[in-house]
This record gives C-alpha cells, structure tokens and sequence, in this order.
C-alpha cells in the first residue's frame, strides 16, 4: 500500500520500552476500527485514518538513530501554527500530508517529530482537539450534539459520541448536563431571540425560557 512501509513490521521493536509499544498498538488498533467504522460513510475520512496509522507503522520502522531526526522535536511556533490551522478548519477534514505541508516537511518526518513533541500522532491530536472545542462550544450552546458533531468534524454523532467518551470518559449528553447545571445569561434558545430581548419582557412570560433540568 505503500512502499515505505516494512511488511516485517513489528511491536517488538527493540526502540520502544513495553509500556510504548503497548500505547502504539492501542493507537493502530483505534485508527484501523475508525477506518472501517468510516469506510461506509465518509472515504476522505477513512482515508486519513489509514495513512495515520500507515505514518504510525512508519514511524516505528525508523525508531532507530537518524542523522535528520530532529532531537528537539517541533518548536512552539511550529505547535502554535497547526493549532491555528487546527482551529480553522475543525468543520473539515484535516490529513496529515496537510498538516505536513504546513510546516513544509515530509509526512513521514513531520509524524515522527509531532509525536515525539505532543506524544501523540498528529490525527489523535487533531482529534483531541475537536473533542475540546466541542466542549467549550457545548458550555454556551444549545445545539443538538448531531450539529455539534458536523461542526466539529465528526462523520456524525455517532462518531462524536463514541470519540468524546473515549477521550472524557463521559457521554456528551452526560458531560453537558454535569457542566451547564448554571448555564450563561446567552444560553439560549436562538429561536426565542437574545438574551436582552427576553429581559425585556413583561411579566409572565417566563415560560418561554428554556429548561435545563
């Protein structure tokens, strides 16, 4: 699939301490299940999935000395500008190979230096991302978690829910409910206008406020 890759990979590799090569199949596992959870419904999707955990293969193929590794990993302005990139595009689907060209690397080195800089592959970080933005967008928001997960990246809220549980350890619904038991003065439901709007009516109308219990 692709050349660079070893056919004689293996978890074994004398690079990586126990504990490592434990974490790194958790992570082939996890992005080779994304990819056939994906397949059906989203092939951009599942396609960036695959070559993550193709780059994650590579990665370990190289665990060896390299005279172009890059001891000190990324630097923080090079962190700084995939996190922008990150933060604009988390609606859409974001590749690898992008994320690489951004910083004007090849895919196999950029991989290598991000996870040795973040301790994660670049698409897990990407996804840990879009699982925060979607917590601090669900704090002042009453969107539907199946809106929340197309703005965020998801397949659908399916995919939200299983990847936000897997990163929190919660539900998205039980996640809400515990963090906006005091909602904002903005928490509100658009259809019934602004915030300033409903202050300013009469008495009697407070059943046009939304519930939150």
């Amino acid at each position: 699939m692709n050349g660079s890759v070893s056919t004689g990979y293996s978890l074994d590799n004398t690079a990586f301490s126990g504990s490592d090569r434990l974490k790194q199949a958790k992570q082939l596992l996890t992005l080779l299940m994304e990819t056939e959870r994906a397949l059906h419904h989203n092939s951009d999707i599942a396609s960036t999935y695959l070559n993550e955990a193709i780059a994650l293969l590579a990665i370990d193929s190289q665990g060896g000395p390299s005279p172009h590794r890059n001891r000190g990993g990324l630097a923080r302005w090079q962190i700084s500008r995939i996190d922008e990139f990150i933060n604009e595009h988390l609606d859409q689907c974001i590749r690898t190979t992008e994320l690489a060209l951004l910083l004007g690397l090849s895919v196999s080195h950029f991989s290598h230096v991000f996870k040795q800089t973040t301790g994660m592959t670049p698409l897990m970080y990407v996804t840990t991302k879009r699982v925060e933005a979607a917590r601090q967008y669900m704090l002042c928001s009453i969107h539907s978690l199946s809106d929340i997960a197309l703005s965020h990246g998801f397949c659908d809220q399916s995919h939200f829910c299983r990847v936000f549980r897997r990163e929190t350890g919660l539900s998205p619904q039980t996640w809400r409910k515990l963090h906006t038991e005091n909602p904002p003065a903005d928490y509100l439901d658009p259809s019934l206008g602004s915030a300033k709007a409903l202050a300013e009516q009469p008495a009697g109308h407070e059943a046009n406020y939304p519930r939150h219990d």
